[in-house]
C-alpha cells in the first residue's frame, strides 16, 4: 500500500471519530442533565401532588363540593393512587388509614415537632425512600394532623420512563448525526488527498500537475501556494537544466583546449608558433577552468554551513580595498581611482574579500579604459561603489540570480555569490547602469559585536 493511500483514510476516520467523540461527549452531558432535572422535577411534582391531594382530601369545604364536579372528582381519585393517605391525632391514635409502623413512629414524632402547617419530608424504610408531607388541620374543632407519602417506585417509574425515552431519543438523533459526520469528514479530506497525491507528483516533477485551485477557504489558499511553488520550481528546474549544460560546455571548452595544445606540442607541433605562446594559451584556459571550479565549490560551501553562526571579525576596508586594487592593476592598463575612506566593519574575512574581487574581476573584463572605487561611511552604514565604463546592462534581468544568463549567453556564478555574501552580512548590492557605464553599490549596516547572523537567516 502505497503512503497516500493510507494517510488520507486515517486522518478522514480521525477526524470521523473526533465528530464521533464529541456527539457522544455531547449526548452524555445531555442526558446526565436531563436526568438531574427530570429527577428535581419529578421530586417537585411529587410533592405537589402529595400537598394537592392532601389539601383537597383533607379539606371538608372542597370534600364537599368535589362530589358536584365528576371532573375535578375523577382527576383526584387518578391522582390519589399513588398518594396514600394517614390522618391522626396528636395523642397518636389513627382515624384514618394505616403505614408502616416505623413510617407512622417517625411521622408522629415529625407531626409533633412540625411548627408551621405544611411540611415536606423524605425518609428511607427498609431500603426504599418514601416521601411525605404532614399538614396540620382542624376537624370538628379538634387539631388533627394529615400525612400524604407515596413510595420511590412511583418517583422511579416516572423518572425510568421519561429517561429512557429521552435516551432513545438522543440516541437515534446521534446514529442521524453520524452520517453527516462521516460525509463532512470525507469532505475535509478529499482536498488534501488530492494536494498530497499531486504534491507527490510535483516530486517526480511532472509539472502540469493541477491543483484544486478553485476553492475559497484555507485548503484554496494552501493550493495556490503549492501551485506557485510548483512554478517556482518548475522554472528553477528547467534553468538548472539549462545551467548544468552551459556549464558542462563551459568545462568542457577549455579542457578540449588544454588537451588539444598538450597534445600538439607533445607531437612537437606548436599552435600559436612558438612554445612560450601556446603555454600562454594553456595556462590561460586553465585559469577560467579554475575559476569556474571554485565558484562551483565556494556555492557549495555557502549551502554547506547554511543555518551555522557566522563569526564577525573587524575588517579594515580600506586597506582590503586598496590591497585587491594593487592585485588587479596587474591585469590590464586601466587607469584605476580610489576616493572616500570605509573604516572598519564586522563580518566574515574572506567571504567579504571574495565578494568585492567578484565585482572587480568583472569590471576588468567589461571596462574599456577606467575603473572608479567609492568608499563612504556614514551613520546609516557603509557604502562601497564600483564604476567601469564598460558596456549597458540589461537592468530587467536578474543578475544576481543563481541561473541568470550573462553576456553573450554564457552562465556565471560570481555575482549570485556576491548577493548571497552581502545578504549574509545584512546588507544589500544593486547593479545599474550610470551616464558612462556600470556601477555596483555595497551597503553594509553597522554590526555590533554581541550580534549573530546565520547563513539562513536572511537568504
Amino acid at each position: 500500500m502505497r503512503l497516500h493511500d493510507l494517510k488520507p483514510k486515517r486522518l478522514m476516520w480521525k477526524i470521523w471519530v473526533l465528530i464521533l467523540l464529541i456527539i457522544v461527549t455531547l449526548a452524555l452531558m445531555i442526558l446526565l442533565t436531563v436526568r438531574s432535572s427530570i429527577t428535581q422535577f419529578i421530586d417537585e411534582q411529587v410533592y405537589e401532588t402529595l400537598q394537592d391531594v392532601d389539601y383537597y382530601l383533607g379539606n371538608t369545604n372542597e370534600l364537599e363540593n368535589i362530589p358536584s364536579n365528576p371532573i375535578e372528582y375523577d382527576r383526584r381519585q387518578q391522582e390519589s393512587r399513588s398518594v396514600n393517605q394517614l390522618i391522626f391525632l396528636p395523642n397518636g391514635r389513627i382515624i384514618y388509614g394505616s403505614a408502616p409502623l416505623e413510617l407512622t413512629n417517625r411521622m408522629y414524632q415529625e407531626a409533633l415537632e412540625q411548627t408551621s402547617e405544611v411540611a415536606k419530608y423524605q425518609t428511607t424504610i427498609d431500603g426504599e425512600d418514601v416521601y411525605y408531607t404532614i399538614r396540620q388541620n382542624e376537624y370538628d374543632g379538634a387539631l388533627i394532623y394529615q400525612a400524604s407519602y407515596a413510595w420511590d417506585a412511583y418517583r422511579r417509574e416516572l423518572v425510568s420512563t421519561l429517561f429512557w425515552r429521552i435516551s432513545i431519543l438522543i440516541g437515534v438523533i446521534s446514529l442521524l448525526s453520524l452520517i453527516p459526520a462521516l460525509w463532512m469528514s470525507r469532505e475535509l479530506t478529499k482536498p488534501i488527498v488530492e494536494m498530497e497525491r499531486a504534491v507527490e507528483k510535483i516530486s517526480n516533477r511532472q509539472w502540469e500537475t493541477v491543483l484544486p485551485l478553485a476553492r475559497k477557504d484555507e485548503l484554496g489558499q494552501l493550493a495556490r501556494s503549492i501551485d506557485a511553488m510548483r512554478q517556482e520550481l518548475q522554472e528553477q528546474d528547467l534553468a538548472q537544466q539549462a545551467l548544468l549544460q552551459n556549464i558542462s560546455h563551459d568545462l568542457k571548452t577549455p579542457i578540449m583546449v588544454i588537451r588539444g595544445y598538450a597534445q600538439s606540442i607533445g607531437d612537437g607541433i606548436y599552435p600559436t608558433g612558438d612554445l612560450t605562446g601556446s603555454a600562454e594559451v594553456i595556462d590561460e584556459e586553465a585559469s577560467r577552468l579554475e575559476k569556474k571550479v571554485v565558484d562551483l565549490l565556494y556555492v557549495t560551501k555557502l549551502e554547506y554551513f547554511k543555518g551555522q553562526e557566522m563569526k564577525l571579525d573587524p575588517i579594515n576596508l580600506d586597506k582590503l580595498v586598496e590591497l585587491l586594487i594593487d592585485r588587479f592593476k596587474l591585469r590590464g592598463n586601466l587607469e584605476w581611482t580610489l576616493t572616500g575612506h570605509a573604516g572598519e566593519m564586522l563580518g566574515d574575512g574572506e567571504q567579504v574579500r571574495v565578494a568585492l574581487e567578484n565585482v572587480l574581476d568583472n569590471a576588468i573584463r567589461y571596462a574599456e579604459s577606467t575603473i572608479q572605487v567609492g568608499l563612504e561611511r556614514t551613520d546609516a552604514g557603509i557604502d562601497i561603489v564600483i564604476k567601469n565604463d564598460g558596456p549597458s546592462v540589461d537592468e530587467n534581468l536578474d543578475l544576481f540570480h543563481q541561473f541568470s544568463r550573462g553576456k553573450q549567453g554564457k552562465f556565471g556564478l560570481g555575482l549570485f555569490i556576491v548577493q548571497r555574501i552581502v545578504t549574509l552580512h545584512g546588507g544589500t548590492v544593486t547593479l545599474g547602469n550610470t551616464n558612462d557605464g556600470v556601477a555596483v553599490q555595497f551597503h553594509f549596516p553597522h554590526l555590533k559585536d554581541t550580534q549573530k547572523l546565520k547563513t539562513d537567516d536572511r537568504f
